[in-house]
């Protein structure tokens, strides 16, 4: 290998790059380099001024670079990067001068997945002038973004590490795109987006376009999305109306084909919206919700956590935690006892939501009744006190009641 080869396997760059060339590989147990030391070199500029002298430091430090080359040539080191662990047993016999050829030689004396050991001689002439042991860690090496060559990324959009970016795609200003997260072809992303790591973000979607309010004025405004999402085909996600204001998206969550969610939403964790549901503006999902696929739902309507929308539901006012709802307009149909089971929750939980359910629904006590009823019962569990304490909330919609036919079952 010559220095352009070295180049292309190396991370180092000049002036930090120490070897010149590799004359003998045998990957993953030996190789030996040669550095040829010369008086432009920048440390001899204050390293002895009037006897310039190697650096020790910079004779392991090419000694370290010929063992990484010998490392990365093999095809399984590919994305790894070694770094300095420790050295051992370091010893220097005699002094290096500028127009000295240094043989780096190093050999693997253990490999593992995370650490290398080796055993490092660095000659001038065939006489040792340093020798020690190295510890190699074994890390990871952070690749760059991935984008297509048809993509266009605005200048100020910041891409972590290993984001792919496909064909066609529009990244705008100031855009954020956190690790590992993916996106297909034929995407929008519009400025002021926040996208988490681990995200998937499918064909056609359009993220942090402006929300479709007469009310909005082009004031900046955020779209907030967590981690490991996925955004299926032609999703779209409005930013909010109102300065700094956000709309925003939890983690883990499963937005299918061609939803609709607009301004000033507020979305929990591990929520899944089926095909073709509308989510209207500063409507609030909680965490695990349900909705199934052709909702409308209406703007400032809540949806508590646990809770599941039946398909083709037409929603205009607040589902209550772990309650299901169908119906146009819908109404309460029973408790999600298949959600709540999913969760694994203690029995004495589920008895109090069912406490909850009949007191607040199947009684005759009016609303006020009700309440003063399930204070006065001392419902302990979280999931019954979140219950509780949601039913109690002023609501912009009033919350869903049950339909004449379901309340005599």
């Amino acid at each position: 290998m010559n220095t352009i080869d070295l180049y292309g396997l190396l991370p180092h760059r000049y002036p930090y790059l120490l070897v010149d060339r590799i004359i003998q590989m045998d990957p993953l147990h030996r190789v030996v380099g040669i550095k040829n030391v010369s008086i432009n070199e920048p440390y001899f500029q204050g390293h002895y001024a009037n006897n310039p002298v190697m650096p020790g430091t910079m004779i392991l430090e090419a000694l370290a670079q010929t063992g990484y080359a010998g490392l990365l040539s093999d095809s399984g080191m590919k994305g790894r990067l070694p770094l300095f662990a420790s050295l051992s047993d370091v010893k220097f016999r005699r002094p290096v001068y500028p127009g000295d050829q240094l043989r780096l030689e190093m050999d693997i004396l253990k490999l593992r997945d995370k650490a290398v050991k080796m055993q490092g001689r660095a000659l001038v002439e065939g006489m040792v002038v340093a020798e020690g042991v190295f510890v190699f860690g074994l890390a990871t090496q952070p690749s760059g973004p991935q984008i297509h060559p048809t993509a266009s990324v605005h200048a100020s959009a910041i891409l972590g590490k290993d984001v792919s970016i496909g064909p066609n795609t529009i990244i705008g200003e100031n855009v954020v795109i956190g690790d590992h997260t993916r996106i297909e072809g034929h995407v929008m992303v519009e400025r002021w987006t926040r996208i988490g790591a681990n995200n998937h973000i499918h064909f056609g979607s359009v993220i942090g376009s402006a929300p479709q309010d007469v009310k909005y004025f082009g004031e900046k405004s955020w779209v907030v999305i967590g981690d490991h999402n996925t955004i299926r085909e032609y999703v779209t996600i409005n930013r909010p109306t109102g300065k700094n204001e956000v709309t925003k998206i939890g983690s883990h969550n499963l937005i299918l084909t061609s939803a609709h969610v607009a301004h000033n939403v507020e979305m929990g964790d591990y929520v899944t919206v089926v095909n073709q549901v509308n989510i209207a503006g500063h409507c609030q999902i909680g965490d695990r919700a349900v909705i199934g696929g052709m909702t409308g739902i209406h703007q400032f309507t809540r949806i508590g956590t646990g809770a599941m929308v039946g398909a083709y539901t037409r929603l205009p006012q607040d589902v209550p935690p772990y309650m299901l709802c169908e119906g146009n307009p819908a109404t309460i149909r029973t408790i999600n006892m298949v959600g709540l089971r999913r969760l694994g929750l203690p029995r004495t939980t589920l008895q109090d939501i069912r406490t909850i359910y009949r007191v607040y629904y199947q009684s005759s006590k009016n609303t006020t009744q009700a309440l003063a009823e399930l204070d006065s019962m001392g419902i302990e569990s979280a999931e019954g006190q979140l219950l509780l304490a949601f039913l109690k909330t002023d609501s912009h919609r009033g919350i869903l009641k049950r339909s004449a036919s379901d309340a005599t079952d």
